[in-house]
């Protein structure tokens, strides 16, 4: 059973009285647990609407989204939020609301699921097994772009979802640093076995996905590659963890 399915999705915005912009035309794609896929498309493509159907935040005109064999708009609208930010995770380039240390920030969305102790542990852990684990104390006015991915990327990952979403993580990233990024997303979807699909802006950001895909003009074409680049390709940054370097599952639960 695929983690997200989407069937002949269909998406149009009215522009001005009598024009609409059709985003998503017969959109249609499935992913399973451990997988990736990155769309990739120009700036207003219809990319990050994508990903807030997948999320079940934004109603399609038509067509059929499903979360683990499930009609997502079968769902209350208490149980698609519930989803939002626990089984599916949405991660993006955006300052936090609160202006705490990153580690509070990574942990206190979970404190009504799991209480403040086992919500700092996972938070803990999380930030360890992307890298960020200088980034704990750290305000997000001081971190650096890559750190801010990685830290976003933690907070995605303490929640333990089985459907991350990721929005143009690596939009303000040099090219050793996307392919860091990607490279870590990639492989932490294998080994902790959730499903990922991420928008991206810059096709150096699809280079770690078997799967990617094209979206223009409301259309989504999709390519599988045999096999992605060679480790010796990736340029390393000081505090970020080599994909295997650690136990994928430490200190996280399944």
């Amino acid at each position: 059973m695929s983690v997200l399915s989407l069937t002949g999705v269909c998406l149009s915005f009215p522009r001005g009285r009598r024009h609409v912009i059709r985003v998503l035309d017969e959109v249609t794609l499935e992913l399973d647990a451990g997988e990736t896929v990155a769309v990739l498309a120009q700036r207003a493509q219809g990319k990050t609407s994508l990903l807030r159907v997948a999320a079940g935040i934004e109603r399609p005109d038509r067509g059929q989204v499903c979360f683990e064999g499930e009609d997502l708009w079968s769902f209350s609208e208490r149980r698609r939020s519930r989803l939002l930010g626990g089984q599916i995770g949405w991660v993006g380039p955006v300052a936090p609301d609160l202006d705490l240390p990153m580690l509070a920030n990574v942990a206190l969305p979970l404190f009504a699921a799991c209480g403040k102790s086992e919500a700092y542990a996972r938070a803990t852990a999380a930030l360890e097994r992307v890298g960020a684990r200088e980034c704990a104390q750290q305000f997000w006015g001081s971190l650096a772009d890559w750190e801010r991915a990685l830290v976003a990327v933690a907070q995605g990952i303490a929640r333990e979802p089985a459907l991350l979403l990721v929005d143009d993580l690596t939009l303000s990233l040099g090219l050793g640093e996307t392919e860091e990024v990607t490279r870590l997303l990639t492989t932490l979807a294998g080994e902790l076995g959730f499903a990922v699909l991420m928008s991206v802006s810059d096709s150096d950001a699809t280079q770690w996905s078997r799967r990617f895909a094209t979206l223009a003009g409301g259309e989504l074409l999709e390519t599988r590659r045999r096999s992605p680049p060679v480790e010796g390709n990736i340029i390393d940054f000081p505090g970020v963890v080599k994909p295997g370097a650690n136990d994928p599952r430490h200190g996280i639960s399944s």
